[in-house]
């Protein structure tokens, strides 16, 4: 059942292709060169599984688009992240009182996909004039936090943010045509590997880094594996091309290695080997944790947006799943081993398992946990007061991915 499954959905492929080829960056015509996978970035079909699975309408889909819009960005101080000063904006931690780049990085994806320039630009503004660093030792990278002044913070860069901000840039430039933008992104995409001092991956093992400096370097976040991006880097970066490559491949056999052959689950930091590393400075390091549930969603959006790695997707996407069917989805941290179940399964959690189920579309057995998955994320209240942050924006991210709004945009505005 799943090889007719795939295999349809490569003659969707097919069919789907345009007489016009897309232009690359360079000018050269790239589609020709793509291998024939069943990722929505070759058929160009991005249906969301509200509607397939759960009946949703598209005004349905639309209107739950709308509402985390409504909340999270133009709410009350008890709901939105968003903070518009005018010129700039920001996005608040609503627990620490300060502005985190990933944070920013996320704000900024979320308004490309969802066609909201204004607040595109001004969170951008934001991040160049307090955050980014164009020139000097850290050149290219951003400052992980920064007060809501825009001053003071630490400047420990967060590689993940490094990641959505290239993204981000990448697909709005695409999607507005903007040039400047595009200048930007690949200003940062140059010195994630030209910066003499500090590279966003570990050279000896093209393995994103837990941090590009000091001991750091040495060991990693699964949670930052995130090989739907590196597809576009290493297809629309103008330099260190073939670095993006060997970037690609091996993170998406690091995230396989960091699933647990048993519970499916990852721990919140470990080694390029995939074990779980311990470090002084976090205790709960090993374990499935805080950073690990957006693992569950990195594979999901690889597997639908692309569709290059499908099997092992999969068999990942059975172990996470099975294991929380079998724990009745009732708890949220784990040893990497699935034991030791604390605290009640989250808003997050709702939001990146539902991705994950995107790999199990057509498997035999499946249906009816895949309409529960989806059920859940549709349903998740939306996040209010202290907490709001992080999950909510974790939650917000994966519902693009199910609303079929998360798009690869290519040059020239097509997705």
């Amino acid at each position: 059942m799943k090889k007719l499954f795939v295999i349809l959905m490569m003659l969707l492929a097919l069919a789907c292709k345009k007489d016009g080829n897309i232009a690359s960056e360079n000018g050269q015509q790239n589609d020709p060169q793509d291998p024939e996978y069943p990722g929505a970035f070759f058929t160009g079909d991005y249906t969301s599984p509200f509607k397939t699975y759960l009946g949703k309408t598209d005004k349905e889909i639309q209107d739950k688009l709308d509402d985390l819009w409504n909340h999270y960005f133009k709410g009350d101080n008890n709901s939105k992240v968003y903070y518009d000063s005018g010129t700039e904006a920001y996005i608040l931690d609503t627990n620490e009182n300060n502005v985190k780049a990933e944070g920013m990085a996320y704000g900024m994806m979320i308004c490309v996909q969802t066609n909201h320039w204004e607040e595109f630009g001004k969170l951008w503004k934001w991040a160049k004039n307090h955050m980014w660093y164009k020139g000097g030792d850290l050149d290219g990278y951003f400052a992980g936090i920064r007060e809501v002044t825009g001053s003071g913070g630490d400047d420990m860069v967060r590689p993940e943010a490094q990641m959505y901000f290239i993204a981000s840039l990448l697909l709005a430039a695409h999607r507005w045509d903007d040039a400047q933008l595009k200048e930007d992104a690949q200003y940062i995409l140059d010195k994630m590997w030209g910066n003499a001092n500090h590279k966003l991956f570990n050279e000896d093992y093209s393995i994103i880094t837990y941090m590009p400096q000091g001991n750091e370097i040495n060991f990693t976040c699964p949670a930052n594996d995130l090989p739907a991006f590196l597809e576009m880097f290493s297809r629309w970066s103008t330099t260190n091309t073939d670095k993006w490559t060997g970037a690609l491949s091996a993170t998406r056999d690091h995230l396989y290695k960091s699933s647990n052959a048993q519970s499916g689950l990852f721990p919140d930091i470990n080694n390029f080997d995939g074990t779980p590393r311990t470090v002084s400075y976090y205790s709960n390091a090993t374990r499935y944790y805080v950073y690990a549930m957006r693992c569950a969603m990195n594979f999901g959006a690889d597997y639908y947006l692309f569709g290059v790695d499908t099997e092992r997707e999969t068999r990942m996407a059975k172990r996470i799943i099975d294991f929380f069917e079998s724990d009745n989805y009732q708890h949220a941290r784990f040893n990497w081993d699935g034991s030791n179940g604390s605290e009640s399964y989250t808003l997050g959690e709702r939001g990146c398992n539902a991705v994950a189920c995107y790999a199990l579309m057509g498997e035999d057995g499946y249906e009816d946990i895949i309409k529960k998955n989806l059920q859940m994320a549709w349903d998740a209240y939306y996040a209010t007061g202290q907490y709001r942050y992080y999950d909510g924006l974790v939650h917000y991210l994966a519902m693009l991915h199910l609303c079929g709004s998360f798009r690869i945009w290519k040059p020239g505005g097509i997705a």
